[in-house]
């Protein structure tokens, strides 16, 4: 899959969610709208996937356990989607920002049994050396906005946050799609050289 098939997929998956993100009804009897856990499932489904295919462009995402119950736990502990040996600070990867920080009911690779606790982990971002570290950055970009859109499909949470955090996901997609970003070619279409 190149870059490019990879953005027209998650725009179109993307546009379909928001397409279907209404305001919910002022009578709760007749809203018929599709409710935050409904969107907020969809989302989850649509960022695991495009986070998983982002390694083929030397992105990836790995979760650092910081502690758990486990008595032996010590320094952090990485986890991740790809079956990777990845040790903390590893030299092939460039760090890039954390999409999580906090306590998660997850299984700590160091657990008995593998048994979920509620524990630190903080999700981290990393970028092959590789890689188009350029290219990484903006799609690292997009990934955040969609996580940032699931965020705010949390129950009780106005729906205009989903559509502004995947409109904003879209127009990026779209600058990456079009031969020149969308401001460049406003800028050169009024003739400012700036």
């Amino acid at each position: 899959m190149t870059i490019e098939e990879y953005y027209v997929n998650m725009r179109r998956d993307l546009l379909e969610i928001i397409t279907g993100v209404e305001n919910a009804d002022d009578c709760l009897f007749w809203d018929d709208t599709m409710p935050n856990s409904v969107t907020q499932g969809k989302l989850d489904k649509i960022f695991m996937e495009y986070m998983i295919r982002a390694i083929h462009f030397g992105l990836l995402l790995v979760t650092r356990h910081c502690s758990c119950s486990n008595p032996l736990h010590s320094e952090y502990v990485i986890t991740n989607f790809y079956d990777l040996p990845i040790p903390y600070e590893e030299d092939k990867y460039i760090r890039g920002d954390q999409l999580f920080q906090g306590e998660r009911y997850c299984v700590c690779p160091c657990t008995k049994n593998a048994e979920p606790t509620m524990h630190w982990v903080i999700d981290d971002i990393l970028y092959s050396k590789d890689a188009n570290l350029e290219q990484c950055k903006r799609l690292e970009s997009i990934l955040y906005d969609i996580n940032e859109a699931i965020s705010c499909a949390s129950h009780s949470k106005p729906r205009s946050g989903i559509r502004e955090y995947l409109l904003r996901a879209v127009l990026n997609i779209n600058d990456e799609l079009l031969p020149t970003p969308m401001d460049e070619y406003v800028r050169r279409i009024k003739g400012d050289d700036a």
